[in-house]
């Protein structure tokens, strides 16, 4: 269990909007970063990040904080302008893996890739016709076996 400082956990909440009740995002009122997160404190902590460790429980080692509230909105358009970078209520946070995170978001790149069924030329990425591997910088990369036999045999 978290102790949690009282006088942290007031400054924390004087700096947040609830007025949209406990289902809303509750708005960080503090300062952000470039990037349209809320920052906290002298060490400049991610606000979303401190929301969770003071109402939930401590982020576990090598997780991060999703914003559920942002992967189920169809109508954010993401970036730096995302409200949702803002939320900081907890029970719209959750610790997952960066990887995690990544998929979830429909604004990301590893979300799109994930979601596609079928290589550029139209065949089906299966099991029996999908090679899989990392690459140098160890990104996850697919390629289908039929376009590989075909550009080996050209």
């Amino acid at each position: 269990m978290i102790t949690v400082n009282p006088l942290r956990l007031r400054a924390f909440i004087a700096q947040v909007d609830t007025t949209g009740g406990p289902d809303a995002c509750w708005t960080w009122r503090g300062h952000k970063n470039d990037d349209g997160y809320g920052r906290f404190g002298k060490q400049s902590e991610g606000a979303h990040r401190v929301a969770y460790e003071l109402m939930v429980r401590a982020v576990p080692d090598g997780l991060t904080v999703d914003h559920q509230c942002h992967n189920a909105d169809t109508t954010c358009p993401g970036g730096t302008t995302c409200a949702h970078r803002l939320c900081v209520n907890p029970a719209h946070l959750e610790a997952v893996t960066q990887r995690e995170n990544l998929l979830r978001s429909p604004h990301t790149m590893p979300h799109h890739n994930a979601a596609k069924t079928h290589c550029p030329r139209g065949h089906e990425y299966t099991a029996a016709n999908t090679y899989s591997r990392r690459t140098a910088k160890g990104y996850a990369r697919r390629e289908c076996k039929t376009c590989r036999r075909e550009r080996l045999a050209a």
